[in-house]
């Protein structure tokens, strides 16, 4: 499977055209050899026989190379009689010497020398791999038994005996040849070199297991490592594996057989699912010396591969990756700043900048979902009427809430910009979440919001502690420590003060899109399978999002004394967040009605803990002076009045929302009236009697 070490004595183009003339001069005297012998004329074999020998050796020596037939008997370990076998059959398919009538295993046997019916076996070479095709048995009366049924050649084989790069075509739809992904680290150099080691061809290879970063990043890693060895890459996913044994070993070999043939590295890219056949796929190449590498998250249970594992960039990395993909792209982003705030790997990096400049690179004008400066970010009912302590209708109307980037210019054509770049990498992290979440991209900001000082002199805080990460972590030296460095809040306050739409704020000021845990798909009955939800929702808001757990504490709840299992398990999930919290290194948002459920853990660990009070009435006052949006009619509406009714943020968006509807029914502008019908509505619903003192003024008596 090897090059010779003899160092080529002809350029590339003129070696390539002096092998294929000489490789079929030698398939030529072989098969004149064997035909010679199958037709019982044993003395004309002779002459062609040692001619053919010493041609192969001429071709090595001038070459660099084995013909193909030397190279196929090296890598299946084929005899003699076994060589013999396969150029006769081969041979009336290549327009070579042929021998009289089919060629057939009882035919071989008689005539060809050293014949052992070994050969003829199952699990020999010619058959095990392949490399002959016996057609289903026939009737007695047109031929014997197996020995005497006649023989094809495998069109792969025929193929690779004529030193064609090919592939094999029944490997179409689960196989295919991987091209570069992207630049890894140079500190994930070290890696690259340990597998090319490992995985250099040998008899006996028994593979070894890549585990870290992701999924393309590590097939960026085994390609690399095969190119340091002299093969290119043949890649497998695990999903499109068979089940039945009989389907999955025949794969196994046409997959081991080809990435011989062609010189491939076999890259098996296995979930946890499909470990278990991956497995299977790395064991059926061993005999033929084939390298392969299993890439997976974490290593099949009681597997002995070898295992590494792909470092994370650093931060330094990544910014020199980010640098190095943008001047590639033609695109002029703070590659310091995307490093900081989107820690992808180096396949991501590489994806998020190509699509980024392929966007750019369009027919300038409107680009497709490029509406407020994100790709695709534009969501029906995305805009106004927020329920919460949001002054509803502000939303992204107000002045300046729309933040140029570069390249924005008077003409209206929009190049590319930093929103857009990191648009490309919040997407490349949120594809792993497959409904564990559902992503909000908010529009409205800090100023939208009606809070007390207090609550806004913490998120101004938290969006400072976020925005000065570069020079405090980086700068100031604290990265150096591994655990604390997650910016996490905790809002506590009752239902409809606006926690909710203050974690949303927050993530809109620093341009980041809000990851919402959906608790109903994370919380799973299966022991372990939360744990692994909630990694995937970690790793996920670390590309640059804001992890928000909504009304979290069935998960943050404190731990309890274990009567049962189930309480044990449940102690085991709030552990695990305590850890992963230590090791985060975003943006995560917890909001809560009752404060006293959440363990004490979780609080000391927080690093705000923002109180969301009950609106007083001049808080309400501001609260209805922008509960209807602009394009909304009004009719003589009196904030001041209206916050004599005691209710949260949440309830006055409802209230005008009611009310809104009540004034279109009738065809004229809200007012008054509108409000109190609504307000009444409401009373019903939350069996809530109206005081007289809330709604003294609102209507003529």
């Amino acid at each position: 499977m090897t090059l010779s070490d003899t160092a080529p004595r002809l350029d590339a183009d003129d070696r390539d055209r002096v092998w294929a003339r000489d490789n079929q001069r030698h398939l030529a005297l072989a098969a004149a050899a064997a035909a010679a012998r199958l037709d019982a004329r044993p003395d004309e074999a002779d002459e062609p026989a040692r001619a053919a020998e010493l041609l192969a050796a001429e071709v090595r020596e001038t070459t660099g190379l084995p013909t193909a037939l030397d190279r196929l008997c090296g890598l299946f370990a084929l005899t003699a009689f076994e060589r013999d076998v396969l150029v006769a059959v081969a041979a009336p398919e290549l327009g070579l010497p042929t021998a009289t009538g089919p060629v057939t295993f009882a035919r071989a046997l008689a005539a060809l020398p050293d014949a052992h019916w070994s050969a003829l076996l199952p699990d020999a070479p010619l058959r095990g791999w392949r490399l002959l095709d016996v057609p289903a048995q026939l009737p007695p009366t047109e031929f014997g038994g197996l020995s005497q049924l006649p023989l094809a050649v495998d069109e792969r084989i025929l193929h690779a005996l004529l030193g064609a790069d090919t592939t094999d075509d029944r490997l179409a739809g689960r196989a295919r040849l991987v091209a570069p992904v992207c630049r890894l680290a140079p500190g994930q150099g070290a890696v690259v070199a340990s597998l090319a080691a490992l995985v250099r061809p040998s008899p006996g290879t028994e593979g070894c297991l890549l585990s870290g970063e992701d999924r393309l990043t590590r097939r960026q890693a085994v390609v690399d490592a095969a190119e340091r060895i002299g093969l290119t890459v043949l890649a497998v996913e695990g999903p499109d594996l068979p089940d039945t044994a009989p389907a999955m070993d025949t794969l196994a070999r046409l997959l081991a057989r080809e990435a011989g043939l062609g010189l491939r590295l076999l890259l098996v890219e296995g979930t946890a699912e499909t470990l278990p056949r991956c497995v299977r796929l790395l064991a059926a190449g061993a005999p033929l010396g084939v390298s392969a590498v299993l890439s997976a998250d974490e290593a099949p249970p009681g597997s002995e591969l070898p295992v590494l594992r792909l470092p994370p960039a650093s931060a330094g990395e990544r910014r020199d990756l980010f640098a190095a993909a943008l001047t590639e792209a033609r695109l002029t982003e703070d590659p310091a700043e995307l490093a900081e705030r989107h820690p992808l790997t180096p396949a991501g990096i590489a994806l998020a900048v190509e699509r980024t400049g392929r966007l750019a690179s369009a027919p300038s004008g409107r680009r497709p979902g490029s509406g407020n400066g994100r790709p695709g970010s534009e969501r029906p009912g995305s805009g106004n009427g927020r329920p919460g302590s949001e002054r509803p209708g502000s939303g992204s109307g107000r002045p300046g809430s729309e933040r140029p980037g570069p390249g924005d210019g008077p003409s209206g054509d929009e190049g590319p910009r930093a929103s857009d770049v990191a648009a490309a990498c919040r997407a490349l992290a949120e594809r792993p979440l497959h409904g564990l979440a559902t992503l909000r991209r908010p529009a409205a900001g800090l100023d939208d919001l009606v809070l007390p000082d207090q609550a806004n002199r913490s998120l101004r805080a938290l969006l400072a502690h976020v925005r000065g990460r570069r020079q405090v972590h980086g700068a100031w030296g604290y990265s150096a420590r591994d655990r604390g460095l997650a910016v996490t809040a905790l809002f506590a306050g009752p239902s409809g003060t606006g926690k909710t739409t203050a974690a949303e704020a927050v993530a809109h000021e620093l341009g980041f899109d809000v990851i919402a845990a959906d608790l109903s798909q994370v919380v799973s009955k299966y022991i372990g399978e939360t744990e692994k939800h909630l990694a995937r929702l970690f790793d996920a808001a670390e590309a640059g999002s804001v992890l928000l757990f909504d009304e979290g504490d069935a998960l943050f709840a404190k731990r309890t004394q274990v009567r049962d299992s189930r309480d044990r398990y449940a102690n085991l999930e709030v552990s695990y967040l305590l850890q992963r919290l230590e090791t985060f290194r975003g943006v995560a948002i917890l909001t809560t009605n009752a404060r006293e459920a959440i363990d004490p853990a979780f609080v000391r660990r927080m690093r705000f803990v923002v109180t969301f009070p009950f609106p007083d009435a001049e808080q309400r006052a501001l609260l209805w002076a922008g509960a209807f949006p602009p394009g909304v009619p009004t009719d003589g509406l009196d904030p001041r009045r209206l916050a004599q009714l005691a209710v949260s943020g949440g309830t006055i968006a409802q209230l005008a929302l009611h009310a809104a509807f009540l004034a279109a029914d009738e065809g004229v502008p809200v007012g008054m009236r509108h409000v109190l019908d609504a307000a009444r509505i409401e009373s019903d619903k939350l069996e809530r009697p109206l005081a007289a003192n809330e709604i003294r003024g609102w209507v003529p008596s």
